[in-house]
């Protein structure tokens, strides 16, 4: 639902381009870049001027050909809307055809946007570069002129002038090579299918690859920069194992005859779906042989599928303006999981994926300003703040949600139907409502609208006795909106698709809930119904009656209750003691009932909610209990477990492991701590000793623990780092340091040589979510402010986690005031809402602390 004021940001409708002939020259010694490009295009009103997409371009010349008659174009730039308007001295009428070209040059930049440079080092230690384009959301203008709008789709032949010794690769292969005789050469691509503008691609520099066909034709292949192809080996089994997949359950077959996955050096996110070229952050696709944990495998797997599944989702079907971005993050989100659970049952992604997504996602939508999935966007600012876990984790939990409502099949061949459809085009999410509608025989507009045009979701409050009642309500994080929220108006609801079970969990029985209240169905047993989100695969919590409440922990010792419905119970009961529904002393007593408890999923939220809890009780009288209830309750978990990774562990076993050793680590247990020293220091005389899924935490506890000389072996350890899963974890280490000073270190390290541009944030952010280093953080982003917004002003995850990290973790009003007063004097567009949900999560914190600190202290007195 685009804005009024939208028009002033989206380009004229009465010309549109069918076709773009387009030559990139990058100068990786001068850092710049010359460029040409022909744009055949339509003219459905007379005009006298072409409006297009530019910015950080200079423009050279220009001129239009209408039937073989070359015409001048004076070029007019607007930097503030992004545009470059191009008038001639004629009027070129409608339902004719010109031809428009350009000639421009720009920057090769350093800002992870646009047409970028990008450095590594060889193993002799010399510094190399290479050039690469990431334009999503609209950065291809930044790269040439063009209609840079998604739903402004147009066919692409691209070629590249480049050193001869480098290779190019593009959305197409390449179709032909001409030497030059100044030692470059222009390489030629094959024309794309019809297109949108982010999704074009270039990259250029030295690359070697590994690289398969699968049994359709389609050539698969991970590049790297020379001397890591090995590490693509895994990557590159998992895309082609997949892609028979894909086509088979979208039931299109991939219409491209090569998909190249490119790990770049330096990169803003973590990946990028550029139809048949895949780029990623070098973390999220290579895998260095002995070195790798099973987190990072995950990673790989998960972020693979991720771009795979938008070679349909966002390539192929599109959407037709960025308010309904989450058709395509949302879908990728959930085809991830579904995909790499299809390859490693073993992992057991969906679990994974409520403790790891699902989870952050309600905790973001219980913000008051959170954002409905489809919401208005304009300029690029907006557009950039909206690549959120509302757009992926939530939209990926509706999906999840709508499709076991209808069945998978049922649901299945309506997105097939969707994709057919829309192919080549742009859809919106009406469209895909109607598609399943048609399907399922359902009114799935009418379900979805109420989740995807409102903020939040609600938490049901069940009733006592039979028939059992159900009141919804909205759901907030903070316990004083939730009090305003009882008097919510009426036409606050969704219409809720819930799962109904009893003790086992089985058979799930759908009911939907259409309105404020309800009376439940009966049970097949004729009882009460034990469980109102089965699976939590639903988006809202429960809060059921006291008499229910008291009877769960019993059903979690006997291990009657499922693993999945043992992190929602303990999920949404801690959500509910934060805002004042239950109290926390409640929460922390009920996890007595978990000390037996041996799924990863279920400590995984366990330990981010105490962690929680001891960002809240920093340096007060109760944060050193906190940390002794911790080790208590933790510590026989990871007993069970040990230190040595055993025969035919399960992937799940070995993230517990790792997650149980940080968390008593990290809490002073003196046990692990002694361990951890230990295993260091054989570690540094014997690599192999320490397995990569301890390292993480064991490096973390010896820096928490640790002194200055400590904190200097570590940055020895990351400037000769072998990769950048290793070195990351060398900076984590230093960022979990527990002294001050060691810690101010680290940030002055953060905008050195020793970090990349892209891993600059991660440091600063954990250095921020250290009690130690929360205020060092905060101070050190507020001197630096001029520099960290050049670096990150163009938004998204870069510039939020950014915020986030450093003003997040206070708890006291007058922190909140001095927050709010610097961001009031500082705007930064790209993160507005951050800011305010920022400003909200403080009061929120000073509040739980006010409310709840005596049941807390109470709870954990006996520590």
């Amino acid at each position: 639902m685009p804005s009024a004021d939208l028009s002033l940001y989206q380009l004229p409708r009465d010309i549109r381009p069918v076709h773009y002939d387009l030559l990139l020259a990058p100068d990786l010694e001068r850092f710049t870049f010359d460029g040409e490009v022909s744009i055949r295009v339509e003219i459905y009103r007379d005009t006298l001027e072409f409006v297009l997409n530019a910015s950080d371009l200079k423009i050279h010349k220009a001129h239009a050909t209408v039937d073989g008659v070359d015409f001048p174009l004076w070029p007019e730039m607007d930097p503030e809307f992004e545009r470059v308007i191009f008038r001639g001295t004629r009027l070129f009428e409608a339902e004719t055809t010109a031809v428009l070209r350009i000639h421009f040059s720009g920057i090769l930049n350093d800002l992870l946007a646009g047409f970028y440079r990008s450095s590594y080092r060889t193993p002799a230690g010399e510094e190399r570069f290479l050039a690469t384009t990431q334009f999503e959301a609209t950065d291809a203008r930044k790269a040439f002129p063009c209609w840079d709008e998604p739903s402004v789709k147009a066919t692409f032949r691209v070629a590249a002038r480049v050193p001869d010794t480098f290779v190019a690769l593009s959305n197409m292969p390449v179709e032909r090579e001409e030497p030059l005789p100044d030692g470059r050469k222009d390489v030629f691509f094959r024309t794309t299918p019809k297109m949108s503008t982010y999704l074009l691609h270039l990259t250029t520099g030295l690359f070697e690859r590994v690289s398969a066909t699968t049994q359709t034709g389609v050539e698969i292949s991970v590049w790297t920069v020379p001397g890591r192809q090995e590490e693509g080996l895994f990557a590159r089994d998992v895309a082609l194992r997949l892609l028979p997949w894909f086509n088979n359950y979208f039931g299109i077959p991939y219409p491209l005859p090569k998909m190249d996955l490119v790990a770049i050096p330096d990169f803003a996110a973590g990946a990028m779906e550029n139809w048949g070229i895949l780029t990623y952050r070098e973390t999220a696709l290579l895998l260095p042989p002995g070195e790798s944990s099973a987190r990072t495998t995950q990673r790989v797997a998960i972020v693979v599928a991720h771009e795979m599944a938008h070679q349909w989702f966002g390539d192929l079907v599109t959407m037709s303006w960025w308010d309904d971005l989450w058709l395509n993050e949302g879908f990728a989100s959930w085809m991830e999981v579904k995909a790499v659970d299809y390859l490693f049952p073993e992992w057991k992604m969906w679990d994974l994926f409520l403790a790891e997504d699902m989870t952050e996602a309600l905790e973001l939508d219980g913000l008051e300003h959170s954002h409905p999935i489809e919401i208005a966007v304009r300029n690029p600012h907006e557009i950039n703040e909206i690549f959120d876990a509302i757009s992926y984790v939530k939209g990926g939990s509706l999906i999840r949600m709508l499709e076991c409502f209808l069945g998978e099949e049922i649901f299945r061949e309506g997105i097939s139907r969707y994709l057919s459809q829309f192919s080549y085009g742009n859809a919106c999410t009406a469209d895909l409502w109607n598609a399943l509608s048609r399907v399922s025989g359902r009114e799935v507009r009418k379900i979805m609208e109420s989740w995807t045009r409102q903020t939040g979701y609600p938490v049901l409050m069940v009733g006592e006795g039979e028939p059992t009642e159900v009141l919804q309500r909205p759901f907030r994080n903070h316990p004083r909106l939730m009090d305003e929220m009882k008097g919510a108006p009426e036409g606050l609801s969704w219409r809720v698709m819930m799962g109904l079970s009893l003790n086992s969990g089985k058979p799930v029985v759908p009911h939907l809930l259409a309105d404020r209240t309800g009376m439940l169905p009966p049970s097949p047993s004729g009882g009460a119904w034990q469980n109102l989100n089965s699976g939590h695969v639903g988006f809202y919590r429960v809060l059921y009656p006291d008499s229910l409440r008291k009877k769960l922990p019993e059903e979690i010792r006997s291990g009657r209750m499922s693993v999945s419905d043992r992190l929602g119970f303990e999920n949404d009961l801690f959500a509910m003691g934060r805002a004042g529904l239950v109290t926390l002393g409640e929460y922390l007593s009920c996890l007595e009932s978990f000390r037996q408890e041996d799924q990863y999923i279920v400590w995984s939220d366990i330990a981010s909610n105490l962690g929680w809890l001891d960002g809240l009780l920093a340096f007060g009288a109760s944060w050193e209990p906190l940390s002794r209830f911790v080790v208590a309750l933790m510590r026989p978990a990871f007993q069970c477990v040990g230190w040595d990774v055993r025969e035919g562990e399960s992937h799940q076993g070995r993230l517990l492991r790792s997650l149980l050793l940080s968390c008593l680590g990290i809490s002073g247990d003196p046990e692990i701590v002694s361990g951890c020293r230990d295993r260091f220091d054989r570690f540094l005389s014997e690599r192999s000793s320490l397995p990569p899924d301890l390292r993480l935490a064991v490096f973390r506890t010896v820096s928490r623990h640790g002194d200055a000389a400590v904190h200097q072996r570590f940055v020895e350890l990351a400037g000769k780092a072998g990769s950048q899963e290793e070195k990351n974890r060398y900076l984590a280490a230093l960022a979990a340091s527990g002294k001050e000073d060691l810690l101010e270190k680290t940030l002055e390290l953060s905008l050195s040589g020793l970090v990349r541009i892209q891993d600059t944030v991660s440091v600063v952010s954990q250095v921020g979510s250290n009690p130690y280093g929360e205020r060092l953080a905060w101070s050190f982003f507020r001197d630096r402010f001029d520099l960290f917004r050049k670096r990150y002003e163009s938004g998204g995850f870069a510039l939020q986690r950014l915020v986030r990290g450093v003003s997040e973790s206070f708890r006291c009003r007058e922190d909140q005031r001095q927050v709010e007063a610097f961001f009031r004097e500082h705007p930064l567009e790209g993160a507005r809402r951050t800011i305010d949900q920022v400003l909200e999560t403080i009061d929120l914190r000073t509040e739980v602390l006010e409310r709840e600190g005596k049941s807390v202290s109470k709870a954990l007195e006996p520590w």
